[in-house]
C-alpha cells in the first residue's frame, strides 16, 4: 500500500467548499438589500426632516409679516409705511369675494396691490446673522366695514420657505413652501 487509504466516511473538501461559498454569497447578498434599505430610509427621513424645516420656516416668517403689518397699523396713519397708510388700503364688502383672494394683489398690480408690503429685512434677521431668505415675507391690508358698521382692518401674511420658487406669470407656487396666516383687527 502506498501510505493513504480512502474510507467511504473521509470528508470531500471539494463539495463542501462549493456549498460554503453559495451560503456565503447569499448572506452577502442579504446584508447588501438590509445595508441598501437602512441607507435609503435614512435618506428618507432626512428629506422629510428637512421638509419640516422648511414648512416651520414659512411659518415664522408669515408670523413675523403679520406682527410687523398690524404693528404698522397701530401707528398714526403719517407714521406707517406708505404702502399701509389709509389712501392705499382697499375697502371690501362684509362677506364679499377678498381683495387677498385675487392673485392680481400679490403678483401684479390689480386687486389690493397697493398695500402689498414686504417685511424689511432687519425685521426677520438677527444682527449677527448673515442669511436670508430668497423671498421676503409680505403682507396685504384690507378695509372692511362689517354689520355693525364697525371698520376693520383684514390682514393677510405669507411667508415663504428659503426653496420657495414661483412661476412668474401665475405666481403659483412651483417648489418650497407658502404659509398664510390672517388676522382681523376692529379699531373703536
Amino acid at each position: 500500500m502506498n501510505g493513504f487509504c480512502l474510507s467511504p466516511s473521509a470528508p470531500r473538501r471539494g463539495r463542501q467548499g462549493g456549498i460554503s461559498l453559495i451560503i456565503v454569497l447569499i448572506m452577502l447578498v442579504v446584508i447588501g438589500l438590509t445595508s441598501a434599505a437602512a441607507i435609503r430610509n435614512a435618506t428618507s427621513d432626512e428629506r422629510v426632516t428637512n421638509n419640516v424645516r422648511m414648512q416651520n420656516l414659512a411659518q415664522q416668517y408669515a408670523d413675523a409679516a403679520l406682527r410687523y403689518c398690524e404693528a404698522e397699523l397701530s401707528k398714526a396713519d403719517a407714521d406707517r409705511v406708505t404702502t399701509l397708510q389709509e389712501a392705499n388700503l382697499v375697502q371690501t364688502a362684509y362677506q364679499a369675494t377678498q381683495a387677498w383672494e385675487n392673485t392680481s394683489t400679490w403678483i401684479g398690480t390689480g386687486g389690493a396691490s397697493a398695500s402689498r408690503t414686504n417685511v424689511p429685512e432687519l425685521q426677520i434677521k438677527s444682527s449677527g446673522s448673515s442669511f436670508r431668505p430668497t423671498t421676503l415675507p409680505q403682507c396685504v391690508v384690507e378695509k372692511q366695514v362689517l354689520e355693525d358698521a364697525k371698520l376693520a382692518y383684514v390682514v393677510t401674511a405669507r411667508g415663504f420657505s428659503p426653496d420657495y420658487t414661483a412661476d412668474a406669470g401665475t405666481g403659483a407656487t412651483t417648489g418650497g413652501s407658502v404659509v398664510w396666516l390672517q388676522s382681523t383687527l376692529v379699531l373703536n
